[in-house]
């Protein structure tokens, strides 16, 4: 079984230059029109890590502004446009750079995360064997009936910190437009991952990781939450523990 702790280990790798380092000779570098991402090659399985929103990066921002959404197999299935568009563009590479009869483990944070559940739609429909879905700050991606079949054919643990204000966008609209998907891994403001947790209890959570970054003279604490660096210490934390 794999660890929480080391997708978020995959998911922070994505962020790393492929020109400054050297991840192995069984890591692959993809990209397409500024989406970008590594396949980490193993014996047994491949995983797929999609790289989040750089801020400097045009492109990236914009495709977390276009949260209109799209129906692109006219299935029902509507679907955040920016992510779909940035997930698509990298699909040729995942296609040539992995073996169908091989499981897919698949992560991703903020932007990534979002691209790596529609990742895991395109390939699930290509008769893909997806078995785990991890996203660490993923804003949310698609409507009930696109959720609805993400979950029914993988482990997706979607995972949120404390006050990240990232997982809250784009709005719900009473679930009518966005619904949130997998099982809620919830970090709290003691670095303890809660599952399931209720709104009641991260409400009052919530109030603690405030009480407590003002206690340390941050006053927003919701950018802070939402860095991979702390995704990936607590859960490296909760697995030494």
């Amino acid at each position: 079984m794999i660890s929480p702790a080391k997708y978020a280990e995959w998911a922070s790798l994505a962020y790393f230059d492929p020109t400054s380092v050297n991840l192995g000779r069984d890591t692959l570098f993809i990209e397409a029109d500024n989406a970008e991402g590594y396949i980490f090659k193993y014996k047994n399985f491949d995983v797929i890590s999609l790289r989040g929103t750089q801020p400097g990066q045009w492109k990236d921002i914009a495709a977390d502004l276009k949260f209109w959404r799209m129906d692109p197999a006219g299935t029902g299935e509507r679907i955040h446009s920016g992510f779909w568009r940035e997930a698509f563009s990298l699909l040729p590479a995942v296609i040539r750079n992995t073996d169908p009869e091989k499981p897919v483990c698949i992560t991703g944070h903020s932007l990534g995360g979002g691209m790596a559940v529609i990742m895991a739609g395109f390939l699930m429909k290509m008769g893909y064997d997806v078995v785990d879905l991890y996203t660490f700050g993923q804003p949310r991606v698609g409507n009930n009936k696109f959720v609805k079949r993400i979950e029914a054919g993988c482990n997706w643990q979607r995972y949120v910190n404390n006050n990240d204000v990232v997982p809250t966008v784009p709005p719900k609209v009473f679930g009518l437009m966005f619904k949130d998907g997998g099982t809620l891994q919830y970090i709290n403001a003691n670095a303890q991952v809660i599952e399931n947790s209720t709104w009641k209890e991260r409400m009052k959570d919530k109030l603690v990781g405030i009480k407590n970054s003002w206690k340390q003279g941050k006053y927003f604490d919701s950018f802070a939450d939402h860095s991979m660096s702390c995704y990936k210490e607590h859960l490296i934390k909760n697995n030494k523990e």
